[in-house]
């Protein structure tokens, strides 16, 4: 029962994940790309507070590699507010979509 309502919530993570990626580079408007990127940031903290604390005690390495995973998050949300030019956003957006893509994988994986 429980590892069946684990899937469901993977699979829904995974959906919402792949849905905000593709708004985050698509969309046309400054304010929902805004919107859609801070949500993105969010989630990739989601996850990599969930891919850490889904680990063993003992598991240090791993749970550091989630931890920066969440941290790259940190730095996109940093990037966005401290840089003014296209370049920082688009650097935000990446870093953003990697701390989202790696934590998915790392949570899959782990």
């Amino acid at each position: 029962m429980a590892l069946g309502l684990l899937l469901i919530l993977f699979m829904v993570m995974s959906s919402i994940s792949v849905v905000g990626l593709l708004l985050l580079f698509l969309l046309k408007g400054e304010k929902a790309q805004k919107i859609v990127f801070y949500f993105m940031a969010l989630l990739g903290m989601f996850i990599a507070w969930m891919t850490a604390t889904s680990y063993a005690t003992n598991q240090i390495k791993e749970q550091m590699i989630s931890w920066g995973f969440g941290a790259l998050a940190v730095v996109a949300v940093l990037v966005r507010l401290c840089g003014k030019s296209k370049n920082a956003a688009l650097a935000a957006k990446l870093l953003a979509a990697a701390s989202v893509v790696l934590g998915m994988v790392a949570l899959f994986i782990g």
